[in-house]
């Protein structure tokens, strides 16, 4: 029985580790967690993390039935009836028969089962949507232009960079993460790009080494750029699902995510589809719901339609503001409100439309002015032209206006 109705499991089975190699509580969380007035680095170890000050009056708050700010994306996205990250772990841990299982009491490293781990930011795209905390290319345009202005600004970018760099430098987190590992039943990979980073395939040998890996069930979320010589691996553990990160379609998709190719993307599909023959390994389609790519929901869905993905998940962006289609121009929101509601009665994605529709409409509309000048920069650098590939969007946020 759960002590209220807004309490989430999450600080209670889980942490996440960022790729700077700090410490949240999940990854929709606003604050890093902190111990002794301090922020945590990777070398303070996920034991540290679980049992620091603020994830323990996190939890206290949860229990005094409060809603932390620290979790307000989900408190906005419960506010419109989509279901948010806290629902949907209550919803698997409760499927699993481990919500039963958790002492609200205690806060036991034994319930430490689920890890959401970010192993620095290598990754070989600049997606529009992200930026040099998560991607390695972007760090390394954004030191490429620094150099070619200010020498100040190139060493802040090289200092940053170095940080999402801790996983080859913290082997206090590595020891501390293999004696966890018999208590874990599942990870999350994200990045970065994780089939580009080889600790985490480090992670699963160990994992198999120690003969716990049947317990565990592993997910990816991956650009569909690479494909891993490692994946046989994967036949040692419970259950894989692999979430391939599809914003757009196309020229669309090729834009938003620099330096990626729409028919590579088809081809590592039909590749995982082969190399996945049995039910225990799922493969779902991610579509991240921004500025970018809400008018193009329906041709987007309709191509969903015909891939026969195990599932989809219609992810709302929440930052940058500037992405954030709750914050679009009031032109922007109406003509996203005509494109989608000709999905209000899809069969298969009218629900999730309706809410990303009403998420829209709740926010404070902007100028599109910030989007704008955040945009026209990074075309001049990249020598792109988003208003050619995404002529209707730019209009309506007064892009070149």
């Amino acid at each position: 029985m759960l002590p209220n109705k807004t309490i989430c499991a999450l600080p209670w089975v889980s942490v996440e580790v960022t790729p700077g190699g700090n410490y949240r509580p999940c990854c929709l969380a606003h604050d890093d967690l902190t111990h002794q007035g301090r922020k945590l680095e990777a070398a303070d170890t996920i034991s540290t993390a679980f049992a620091s000050d603020s994830l323990r009056q996190l939890r206290q708050e949860f229990l005094e039935g409060k809603k932390p700010t620290t979790c307000e994306r989900c408190w906005n996205e419960e506010s419109v009836g989509k279901t948010s990250k806290r629902q949907r772990h209550l919803q698997k841990f409760h499927a699993k028969k481990q919500l039963d299982k958790i002492n609200w009491s205690v806060d036991s490293q034994d319930q430490l089962w689920f890890l959401d781990l970010k192993l620095g930011n290598i990754c070989n795209l600049k997606c529009r949507i992200c930026g040099p905390w998560s991607s390695s290319r972007w760090a390394q345009e954004n030191m490429d232009r620094a150099y070619q202005n200010k020498y100040r600004k190139l060493t802040m970018a090289y200092i940053e960079q170095k940080k999402k760099e801790w996983p080859r430098h913290s082997p206090e987190f590595w020891q501390d993460l293999e004696t966890l590992l018999p208590n874990v039943t599942e990870f999350e990979f994200t990045g970065g790009e994780p089939f580009l980073i080889s600790e985490h395939f480090d992670v699963l040998e160990k994992a198999v080494e120690l003969g716990v890996s049947q317990q565990i069930d592993l997910h990816y979320n991956t650009n569909g750029t690479v494909w891993p010589q490692q994946a046989h691996i994967w036949k040692h553990f419970n259950r894989v699902e692999i979430a391939f990160s599809i914003d757009n379609i196309g020229e669309k998709f090729e834009l938003e995510r620099s330096g990626a190719n729409w028919n590579q993307l088809l081809a590592t599909i039909a590749s995982a589809r082969e190399f996945f023959s049995v039910k225990r390994i799922q493969l779902q389609a991610c579509v991240t719901v921004s500025v970018y790519n809400i008018l193009d929901l329906p041709e987007i869905c309709a191509w969903l339609d015909q891939q026969h993905f195990d599932s989809v998940y219609l992810n709302l962006l929440h930052d940058p503001w500037y992405f954030n289609i709750s914050r679009m121009t009031d032109q922007a929101k109406a003509r996203a409100a005509e494109k989608l509601s000709v999905l209000f009665d899809h069969e298969k994605f009218s629900d999730d439309i309706k809410q990303i529709a009403a998420f829209m409409q709740a926010g404070v509309s902007s100028d599109g002015k910030e989007f704008c000048r955040v945009v026209k920069d990074i075309d001049i650098v990249r020598k792109e032209d988003f208003s050619r590939t995404h002529r209707d969007i730019a209009l309506t946020m007064n892009y070149g206006s």
